[in-house]
């Protein structure tokens, strides 16, 4: 009988690499040797590490991880967030879930320091119950609003009674755009100096739900994306012109 010697090497190179272990080192320094099982939560990056003796299973925040190791794994914060808001888990909405307008200082802090948006969320006081994120109604759009983005985004509460007109201009841009609509809770996502106005993502009107937000949603996190992509390129133009100039400087020294 003839042997396929290259098919049986490709599956024994494919069998090893599964077997394989790998590490990971968190942001914060923290060193995982030996991870396996590694499986994505909507809360971070689940794995199990160490030996046959002494085995751990732990849950890494998405923030706190470098951006090899969230492309690696597929660690997309706004897809993890629409599938888990598609279980439609009850979320139990509290003001102390994101920051308040006048912890904005410390919203912008956390923004720049993790690399993402900021998002403000028009609300009203009486969005504050338990709520399903698919359901009709504000409160439950607050909730969709909160599953999907609060991982991907810094998230700052509005109250649309009192705070509408001391946001910043960027926000405002959002918050009385065309989309808005008259219809809360709805979202302004700014940069994280919030000097730029990114995109408006709207409640969905009167016969909002959780299907028709998340069509929504879609569109408005490919925004975000393509935003985050140009601004890269940007940057990296710049950079390279300034590398241009510099090594025509030395040349003509």
């Amino acid at each position: 009988m003839k042997t396929n010697f290259p098919l049986v090497i490709v599956v024994l190179i494919s069998t090893l690499t599964t077997c394989l272990a790998d590490d990971i080192t968190t942001l914060d320094g923290h060193k995982y040797a030996d991870v396996k099982d590694v499986a994505l939560k909507h809360d971070g990056l689940f794995f199990v590490y160490g030996s046959a003796d002494s085995l751990h299973g732990v849950t890494v925040p998405f923030d706190n991880l470098p951006d090899d190791l969230k492309n690696k794994y597929h660690c997309d914060p706004f897809d993890i967030g629409l599938a888990y808001a598609r279980q439609n888990i009850q979320v139990n909405l509290n003001k102390g879930m994101a920051f308040s307008l006048e912890q904005l200082e410390a919203a912008k802090e956390k923004a720049k320091a993790e690399k993402k948006m900021i998002g403000f969320i028009m609300e009203w006081d009486t969005f504050f119950v338990p709520a399903r994120p698919l359901q009709h109604g504000s409160q439950s759009g607050l909730a969709h609003f909160y599953d999907v983005f609060h991982d991907g985004l810094v998230l700052v509460f509005v109250r649309h009674e009192s705070e509408l007109n001391s946001v910043p201009d960027a926000v405002k841009q959002g918050f009385f755009g065309p989309e808005e609509g008259g219809f809360a809770p709805n979202m302004a996502v700014v940069t994280a100096d919030c000097s730029q106005f990114v995109c408006e993502i709207p409640f969905g009107g009167d016969k909002s739900n959780g299907a028709a937000r998340e069509s929504i949603f879609r569109q408005k996190i490919a925004v975000i994306k393509q935003f985050v992509h140009d601004q890269t390129d940007t940057k990296s133009y710049q950079f390279s012109q300034i590398i241009g100039t510099m090594s025509q400087g030395v040349a003509f020294a």
